[in-house]
């Protein structure tokens, strides 16, 4: 995989551009793909709390998304998500982000249906943390998902994060079993 990235003057990211992939800033055009979807059954059903109601709540997301990008953005003060955009046909593909959680950084992701099962989180995943490690010299990545939900288990597997545990707590709203990952700065 050849993971290039796009800085400004400033250090601010622009894109990062893997095979198949250009992660990039959101940007308030997006709106109408982010509301579809968040309206996907699959992130109804993995991601509720992050199903839009209209473009309208979509778009006020993406304000405060943007928001972030401001200097001096870091995921461990704040989030930093990024578009997922597929190479070939330029389509918005879902979403990839690191959020501070209980002192750590926690990675995010979702990708259209149309779009699973063909590596393309892996792939945004790697790129993501590969950067994000260096960038802001974090000590290792944290991601968690819901114990039952097998695809991302397998994405996190595939991306180099290793199983740490599974625990009770509350998440996307309601306590639930989850499973917990990490990815040491040393393996990316």
């Amino acid at each position: 995989m050849t993971v290039g990235n796009t800085e400004n003057g400033l250090g601010r990211l622009f894109r990062i551009e893997t095979d198949t992939l250009v992660l990039r800033p959101f940007g308030l055009h997006d709106a109408a793909a982010v509301y579809a979807l968040s309206n996907e059954p699959s992130s109804q059903n993995w991601l509720p709390s992050q199903v839009q109601a209209d473009e309208d709540e979509a778009r006020g997301l993406l304000k405060f998304l943007i928001k972030q990008y401001a200097g001096p953005a870091d995921p461990r003060r704040g989030p930093f998500v990024l578009a997922v955009d597929h190479r070939d046909d330029g389509a918005l593909i879902g979403h990839v982000g690191l959020s501070p959680f209980e002192g750590e950084v926690e990675i995010g992701f979702a990708v259209a249906e149309a779009y699973q099962r063909q590596g393309l989180a892996v792939e945004a995943v790697i790129a993501t943390c590969g950067w994000a490690l260096g960038r802001f010299s974090l000590p290792r990545i944290l991601a968690i998902t819901a114990q039952s939900n097998r695809g991302s288990r397998k994405v996190l597997t595939r991306a180099g994060f290793e199983h740490q545990e599974d625990r009770v707590m509350c998440f996307q709203a309601t306590d639930q079993t989850v499973s917990v990952y990490y990815l040491s700065g040393t393996k990316a």
